[in-house]
C-alpha cells in the first residue's frame, strides 16, 4: 500500500469511464438500459479516490475478511473530519456505525417516536423517505418547504412552531440536512430555533447529513452539524456516512453520532441488538481512508461540481429559459421546474419516453413536486452537455 502522506494528496480526476459503468450494472447505469442517459439516482460518476481502493486492495491482499473490530477506527476517522471540516468534534464514543444512512435514520425515528407517534417531514423531500412512516407504522406529518421566486425553497421555523401547536403528537423531525432535492441549506438561526422547539415541545431530531461535505462557497450558508448547535445534544441524533462525497454507497458503512450519553442509550436499546447487524469490513476500510485522506480530493470534487452547477445554469438560461432554476447551495442535485414546458403531470416520464433521458419525477418527492424533476449533473461535462442536448428542445416553451 502507498505511504500515507500521497494518499493525503490524492488530487480528484473527472474521468469516467461509461462503459465501465455500464458493464459493471451500475444501477444508475443499467436501470434504463443501453441508450439512456441517466440523471435520477443521486450517485456521482467519478472514481473514489486511490486512498479508498488503496485501503479496500489491502485487506484483499492479506486474504482476510473475518469478523474485525474496527468501531473505534470509524468513530475516530468520522469525529476527525467532522472536526477539521466544520470545527464540531463529536466524542468518537458516542459514534457507532450502521448499515447505511437509512438504515439509521430508520432506526432513530423507531426509537424515538412509538407506534401512533407522528413524524415530521419536509416535502418536497427524498422520496425514500416518503417510505418510513407507512411501513413503521407512524403518522405522517408535513412542515412544507416555502417557494421565494428569488431565494427558491427554505423552511420556515414558525410553520413548524405552528405545526407541533397543531400536533402535540408530534415526536420526531427527520431533518434532511443539506436538503435533498432542492439543495438548501440551513444556518445556524434555522439550526437554533429547531433546536429551541424540541426543547420546547418534546420532541428529537433525526437529522441526515449524508450531503453536508457537498456545500458550494457562495451557499445561503455555510454547513454547520446539527449537534454543533447548543442544547442539541440531548435531542439530536446525527446520521452521515461518506457515500456521497465519494460515491462508495454500495460499501455499506454508515455512523450514528450522539452528543448525550442517555440518548444514544435510547436508542440502542430500542432495537434487538442483532437486528441492526455491523457495517462490513471494507465498507469500514473505504469510509475510514475516505475520511482519514480523502480532503483534497473532496475539495476537488466540489470545485468540479461547482463548474457543472454553473455549466447547468448557463445553458438552461440560454437555451431553456422556461426552465425555473434556483441554484442549490449544496449536493449535485437540481431541482428543476418545468412546469411552463407543456410536459404534462409527469414531466420526468415524458422527456424519458422522448429523449431517452431518465431524471426523477417531482412527484416522488411529495407535496409540492407537481411540474418538476430532479436532474443529477454529477457526471463528466460531456455527459452532461449529451443530458442537455437531448433535453433543450423538449424544455423550449
Amino acid at each position: 500500500m502507498t505511504g500515507s502522506g500521497r494518499l493525503r494528496g490524492d488530487a480528484f480526476d473527472p474521468a469516467c469511464e461509461v462503459a465501465r459503468k455500464r458493464g459493471n450494472r451500475n444501477a444508475k447505469w443499467s436501470k434504463y438500459g443501453a441508450e439512456a442517459l441517466p440523471a435520477w439516482v443521486a450517485e456521482h460518476d467519478f472514481r473514489p479516490p486511490p486512498a479508498v481502493t488503496d485501503a479496500m486492495q489491502a485487506t484483499i491482499d492479506h486474504g482476510d475478511f473475518g469478523y474485525h473490530d474496527l468501531e473505534e477506527d470509524v468513530g475516530e476517522a468520522f469525529a476527525d473530519w467532522a472536526g477539521t471540516r466544520y470545527g464540531w468534534r463529536p466524542d468518537p464514543g458516542f459514534v457507532h456505525t450502521c448499515v447505511d444512512v437509512l438504515q439509521g435514520v430508520t432506526a432513530a425515528i423507531t426509537a424515538l417516536a412509538g407506534p401512533g407517534e407522528g413524524v415530521i417531514l419536509t416535502p418536497p423531500i427524498y422520496h425514500i423517505f416518503l417510505q418510513i412512516c407507512p411501513t413503521a407504522r407512524r403518522p405522517q406529518l408535513e412542515w412544507l418547504m416555502r417557494y421565494d421566486p428569488d431565494r427558491g425553497w427554505t423552511l420556515d421555523p414558525d410553520d413548524l412552531e405552528a405545526l407541533v401547536r397543531r400536533e402535540p403528537g408530534a415526536r420526531v423531525l427527520l431533518w434532511c440536512h443539506p436538503h435533498n432535492p432542492s439543495g438548501w441549506v440551513a444556518g445556524t438561526e434555522v439550526l437554533t430555533r429547531i433546536v429551541e422547539l424540541a426543547h420546547a415541545y418534546d420532541f428529537y431530531v433525526v437529522s441526515d447529513e449524508i450531503h453536508a461535505d457537498l456545500v458550494y462557497p457562495d451557499s445561503s450558508a455555510p454547513f454547520t452539524p446539527m449537534l454543533s448547535i447548543p442544547g442539541a445534544a440531548e435531542r439530536v441524533v446525527t446520521v452521515t456516512s461518506p457515500a456521497k462525497t465519494f460515491a462508495m454507497s454500495g460499501l455499506r458503512c454508515a455512523v450514528m453520532a450522539y452528543g448525550d450519553r442517555g440518548l444514544r442509550r435510547k436508542v440502542r436499546e430500542a432495537h434487538a441488538p442483532l437486528l441492526l447487524g455491523h457495517a462490513a469490513r471494507t465498507g469500514i476500510d473505504a469510509t475510514v481512508a475516505a475520511w482519514r485522506h480523502g480532503a483534497v480530493w473532496a475539495d476537488g470534487l466540489l470545485a468540479h461540481l461547482d463548474g457543472l452547477r454553473g455549466h447547468l445554469e448557463d445553458r438552461l438560461r440560454s437555451e431553456a429559459p422556461g426552465v425555473v432554476f434556483h441554484r442549490p447551495d449544496s449536493t449535485f442535485l437540481a431541482w428543476l421546474d418545468v412546469s411552463a414546458c407543456g410536459l404534462g403531470d409527469a414531466p420526468a416520464g415524458r422527456l424519458h419516453a422522448e429523449t431517452g433521458v431518465a431524471a426523477s419525477e417531482g412527484t416522488e418527492f411529495g407535496t409540492n413536486g407537481h411540474g418538476h424533476i430532479r436532474l443529477n449533473f454529477g457526471t463528466p461535462r460531456e455527459v452532461l452537455d449529451q443530458i442537455l442536448d437531448r433535453l433543450v428542445p423538449c424544455l423550449r416553451i
